[in-house]
């Protein structure tokens, strides 16, 4: 079944870079911008954070090629919180039961978006009808989807980025993440009881999602039982990673970023947006209305800590409103946002998106603080950002199984380095040979060793 699904995402990867939107024939649905359910009723901001305040059932579609393997899918609309503690917000999580669903066991599976636009939100981009906007972003996450699928997870997929679209608003998304499970243990269609076991999991910009979703829950959802947390390719230091990304390959990255930042934060776009240059205006402007592989096409090698931006760009990570946001949401420093369940995380040590380094640290400095953290680091330099993600699924899944399973985990900081994360297991032993053919067939067909065939895409619009 996975190796038939591996193929067709392939087929449709070919077919969504020469072609503009989604295929025509299936019905056409609302974007969340426009769709009257994601908007709360009145009375909403009385209510607790993951209150319910609406929901529907929703059919899904992998990027209009094929259903999804499962029994009934359900839109929560919920009460949350914003970018600060008190502020008031809403969002929307996407749950999925499969027909083999167990009762006592939750995926939080935060997608990465990495984006802004109002139709990059996963409650559109997965539903039946959903314009895909030529973003490839879900052929490599759908893999790991269709596996918790196929274990029996229910799965509950949040909008972390709310109403702002705020990317890289790590403590904002970690919170609407929270509130997207109590939101999931509250909709008693589930039959799921309050102490059903929860692992989270993220990669890249759901990384960040997830990595604020196991620093806050000992003080914002302490009620929730958490079981496990997993995440690769992490952007720990946002000041970090968009330095790193400035003027590179994967700039739109940090574009993606900072208008995230923009729009979350009023201060900080009250302190920049009088300096935004036309070319910024136009860059940010785009940003919003446009998903990841768009932005990656339309704005690699571009410097946004320069002037072409934001006049004075140079300085921009150093301005007053903005040192104060990016200093906040740095993940590893205090003590009391040190994850209290088992933690897994691996990256890529040449990724060539996100710095190493950062994850590496926040590793470090979380179980100097009492966490139990397993750091695996991809050493072989074919290991880039797209390959890590996917040589990971294997070990994500067997983590999920054995903190569902109260198996035993390493106490304090281990670090473990391979050169190829599916050497090191028995596929035949495990169960999983059409799993790993799947992976080895995207990677060779569509990614290549070190990403190499994503950057020559973007490399080839780029001149």
């Amino acid at each position: 079944m996975l190796f038939n699904l591996v193929l067709a995402l392939l087929a449709f990867a070919q077919y969504a870079l020469a072609v503009t939107h989604s295929l025509e024939r299936r019905v056409k649905i609302l974007s969340p911008s426009d769709d009257p359910f994601y908007q709360p009723p009145s009375g909403w901001t009385d209510k607790q954070p993951g209150d319910i305040l609406r929901t529907r059932k929703v059919d899904l579609a992998f990027l209009e090629v094929d259903e999804y393997k499962y029994k009934e899918a359900y839109q929560l609309l919920y009460r949350t919180t914003g970018a600060y503690e008190n502020e008031p917000s809403h969002t929307v999580a996407t749950v999925i039961v499969p027909h083999n669903a167990t009762s006592n066991q939750l995926v939080n599976y935060l997608i990465y978006t990495d984006a802004n636009g109002a139709r990059c939100a996963p409650s559109y981009t997965m539903r039946l009808g959903g314009r895909f906007a030529n973003d490839l972003s879900l052929t490599y996450q759908q893999l790991l989807l269709s596996t918790y699928l196929d274990h029996g997870y229910i799965m509950t997929i949040s909008d972390y980025q709310g109403p702002t679209r705020g990317f890289a608003a790590g403590r904002m998304e970690g919170r609407m993440s929270l509130d997207g499970v109590r939101a999931t243990l509250n909709f008693e269609r589930l039959g799921l009881k309050k102490h059903t076991k929860v692992v989270t999991h993220g990669y890249s910009g759901g990384a960040i999602a997830s990595g604020w979703t196991a620093a806050l829950h000992p003080t914002y959802a302490p009620e929730i039982n958490a079981v496990g947390f997993s995440m690769g390719g992490t952007p720990a230091n946002l000041s970090s990673t968009v330095e790193s990304l400035d003027g590179g390959l994967f700039s739109a990255f940090a574009l993606t970023g900072i208008t995230g930042i923009l729009w979350t934060y009023p201060e900080v776009m009250k302190s920049l947006k009088s300096r935004f240059t036309e070319k910024g205006a136009t860059a940010f402007s785009f940003a919003r209305s446009h998903c990841l592989f768009d932005t990656l096409l339309e704005y690699p090698l571009s410097r946004l800590l320069s002037d072409d931006f934001i006049r004075g760009g140079k300085r921009l990570l150093y301005e007053p409103a903005v040192k104060a946001v990016v200093e906040d949401v740095v993940l590893g420093l205090k003590k009391k946002e040190t994850p209290t369940a088992p933690v897994y995380i691996f990256h890529g040590h040449h990724d060539e998106v996100i710095p190493y380094k950062d994850a590496a640290k926040a590793a470090r400095q979380w179980a100097d603080h009492g966490a139990d953290v397993l750091f695996q680091d991809y050493t072989d330099v074919a290991s880039g950002h797209i390959v890590s993600e996917l040589l990971s699924i294997p070990n994500i899944l067997f983590f999920a199984r054995d903190r569902f399973e109260n198996k035993s985990f390493p106490k304090g900081y281990t670090r473990k380095t391979s050169d190829n994360g599916l050497d090191d297991i028995d596929a035949a032993a495990q169960g999983i040979e059409s799993l790993v053919s799947s992976i080895e067939d995207l990677i060779g067909k569509e990614v290549g060793e070190g990403d190499w065939k994503l950057q020559n895409d973007i490399k080839q619009h780029a001149n």
